[in-house]
């Protein structure tokens, strides 16, 4: 903002159209308000959508100051059109691909060589318009194409990082598989000791088997059983809630169907991290967790509710992040807090 008003008051262009001059100010106040609104975390993904609007207030706030100065352009070195188009593209290249950036790159330049070479007659200093072409399309060109190659760098090292990541999870996971069999082993092994061992124990100090004992020998092994057929059946998300509310008093799960095994690797990652918030926040100690799963074929519509102590800012501001992730791997998902209670929906499909 500071840049084009500047520009604007110093001018050396004799009664440029102050209304053009206003419009083109506010053209890039709202470009810069789409940026700073779709940029944030919070509102997370930087959608297509909101680039294509902040590259079009760019290009039409420059257009405005051209028609502002039309057939009273001095010299091209005042001009801060170019300029912003190129700093709007440089602000979003951390958020969009380079593939998108080059292709607004191109057409704002088309747009600025047209620009410049319509005001190039009424230049101080006579030159070839093909000259002042150059000149105008080289902010945006060098600022777009730079914002191409820092996307496209961005993403490659982010792209290293993940496959590093995701070798060393399954290295870890790897090396964990013996203890965790082991640690199964173990209940497995803790649980006879609790059930079994003391009636086997008793059946050898006496030496007889009586009709209590025969009761307490089926009553174990129908618990075992039942055991081992309730631990097969779980899914990942009951697994979860049992993992993070061990006394099984703080959530419930409505999954039939084990609808939760639909969800891709990176949606799973992320229910784990909002689940996971819940059990690590002081003040969420006392609270309540309910996950509701339902077919809608083709889609499975989910249903999160969170109750804690905490006003409505407080909620918004310690999950905020999680929404973010969660809005980029579910498209639909809706927020709602009411007080102390977060509600969460959202759909994905069915694989």
């Amino acid at each position: 903002m500071l840049l084009p008003i500047f520009r604007t008051l110093t001018s050396p262009d004799p009664h440029p159209d102050m209304r053009l001059s206003i419009a083109a100010i506010l053209l890039v106040a709202v470009g810069g308000g789409i940026l700073a609104m779709a940029s944030n975390p919070y509102r997370a993904p930087f959608t297509r959508r909101s680039f294509s609007l902040v590259v079009f207030c760019g290009i039409l706030a420059m257009m405005a100051e051209g028609a502002a100065t039309a057939g009273r352009d001095l010299m091209i070195r005042d001009d801060w059109g170019t300029v912003v188009i190129g700093l709007l593209l440089l602000a979003a290249s951390p958020f969009r691909p380079s593939r998108e950036i080059l292709v607004a790159t191109l057409a704002s330049v088309v747009c600025v060589g047209v620009v410049v070479a319509a005001e190039s007659p009424t230049f101080a200093t006579k030159a070839p318009a093909f000259l002042y072409v150059v000149i105008g399309i080289t902010p945006v060109l060098a600022l777009g194409v730079g914002s191409a190659v820092y996307s496209s760098t961005f993403v490659h090292l982010v792209d290293q990082w993940l496959t590093r990541a995701r070798f060393l999870t399954d290295e870890s996971a790897h090396e964990m598989r013996p203890g965790i069999a082991r640690s199964v082993q173990q209940d497995r092994v803790t649980g006879l000791n609790r059930e079994v061992v003391p009636l086997f124990s008793e059946l050898v100090e006496r030496g007889a088997v009586t009709e209590e004992d025969s009761r307490r020998a089926r009553h174990a092994a129908d618990a075992i059983r039942q055991r081992i057929v309730s631990e097969s059946d779980r899914s990942w998300l009951e697994q979860l809630l049992l993992d993070v509310c061990p006394d099984g008093n703080a959530g419930t799960i409505t999954d039939r169907g084990h609808l939760a095994d639909g969800m891709t690797t990176d949606q799973r990652t992320a229910i784990r991290a909002l689940v996971g918030a819940t059990s690590r926040d002081p003040s969420a100690r006392q609270s309540t967790l309910g996950i509701a799963l339902h077919d809608d074929e083709p889609l499975v519509r989910a249903l999160i509710r969170i109750e804690r102590p905490g006003s409505d800012t407080a909620v918004r501001q310690l999950y905020a992040p999680y929404f973010a992730v969660l809005r980029i791997l579910f498209r639909d998902l809706q927020v709602d807090v009411n007080g102390s209670l977060l509600t969460l929906r959202f759909s994905y499909d069915q694989h």
